[in-house]
């Protein structure tokens, strides 16, 4: 034991002896930390520059603030997302976050507005004719008038036995000024008391003489004949007008009608009621029917719908004709009241076709 004790003696006083001062011991602790330091700040800055690089904030805004990064506010970061692989190592700071306040990055379209229903067209029993409002006095050289309509405009007819010695006229009232398509000479006339205008037309076989006037404020009439008459006998013709009643002539008997719509035309061929569309009824030349599908009082027929509307066609073949009726723009009809309504046309004989 006493040798033992002597040699761990010995080992402790050489260590002793190797050991540094107090002061030099102090002084490598105070390097040492300060080196350990600066690798944490170096290391500190490279962590945070990293992190700014991959959410798109300048260097320069962390390297000014030590040792903590500081994420700027949102309203001054660039909007830019991160990419996959940065949303897999980084998380975003909470403060990064835009406030819950803030607009949604896109707005979704209103939606588009509905287009408005079409009318259905609903049928009433008959048809009440619309009236002619003038007549001229009776003449044993003039047959009696015959009132048609086209466009909306009232049209009465009077047509002359004698054509050596008289003309035909045409008398048409209407809502608004005529207009013409053809130039012509016009001069001012007083007729029935106001101021008219009397249109000469050089054509052959003879001029063309229109006389116009507003004899009220929604009623303008025009009073058509040729150079049989001189122009103060178109104006004597203009002034004999009377009032009256006539109704204009329909090329077939409706046994059943478009309620609620306006009659705009009727001629020898046509019928064309007006209101959000229109519901037409046109005798034709006959024409070759293709996919007949149904039957009207007897004769083949075809009922087609398009984007334009619904058609029944109707191959009146003892007329060599076509019967066609038509439902367009904003109204609707059912296959029943289609079929309805073209049962119930009976052709009359002073049905043309066009």
């Amino acid at each position: 034991m006493d040798e033992l004790d002597r040699l761990l003696a010995e080992t402790m006083h050489d260590a002793a002896g190797r050991a540094p001062s107090d002061d030099n011991l102090l002084r490598g602790v105070h390097a040492r930390s300060r080196v350990i330091r600066r690798r944490r700040t170096i290391t500190t800055g490279v962590s945070a520059v990293v992190a700014v690089v991959a959410v798109g904030v300048p260097v320069v805004a962390v390297l000014a603030v030590r040792p903590e990064p500081v994420v700027p506010p949102a309203a001054t970061a660039p909007a830019v997302p991160p990419s996959p692989t940065a949303a897999a190592t980084t998380s975003p700071s909470p403060s990064a976050a835009p406030p819950s306040s803030s607009p949604p990055s896109s707005v979704a379209p209103p939606p588009e507005s509905e287009a408005p229903a079409a009318t259905a067209v609903t049928l009433t029993e008959g048809w009440t004719a619309p009236v002619f409002p003038y007549a001229l006095p009776a003449a044993d050289d003039r047959r009696a008038p015959v009132a048609t309509m086209s466009g909306g405009d009232l049209i009465g007819f009077f047509e002359t036995t004698d054509p050596e010695r008289e003309a035909d006229i045409t008398v048409t009232v209407s809502g608004a000024r005529p207009s013409f398509g053809t130039p012509g000479t016009e001069t001012t006339r007083q007729v029935r008391g106001r101021a008219g205008t009397l249109r000469t037309v050089d054509v052959q076989p003879a001029r063309q003489l229109t006389l116009y006037w507003q004899e009220s404020p929604n009623r303008w009439v025009t009073l058509t004949t040729d150079d049989t008459y001189t122009p103060d006998e178109v104006v004597e013709w203009a002034g004999a007008l009377v009032e009256a009643s006539i109704e204009v002539q329909p090329p077939f008997r409706l046994g059943l009608s478009p309620a609620g719509l306006t009659t705009t035309t009727v001629t020898k061929s046509r019928m064309i009621f007006t209101g959000p569309g229109d519901v037409s009824l046109i005798l034709r030349k006959r024409q070759q029917l293709t996919g007949a599908d149904r039957t009207v009082n007897g004769y083949a027929a075809a009922l087609t719908r398009d984007d334009a509307g619904a058609r029944l066609t109707v191959d009146v073949r003892d007329w060599d004709a076509t019967l066609e009726i038509t439902v367009t723009g904003d109204l609707t009809v059912s296959d029943a009241d289609l079929l309805r309504l073209g049962t119930g046309v009976q052709l009359l004989t002073r049905s043309d076709p066009e």
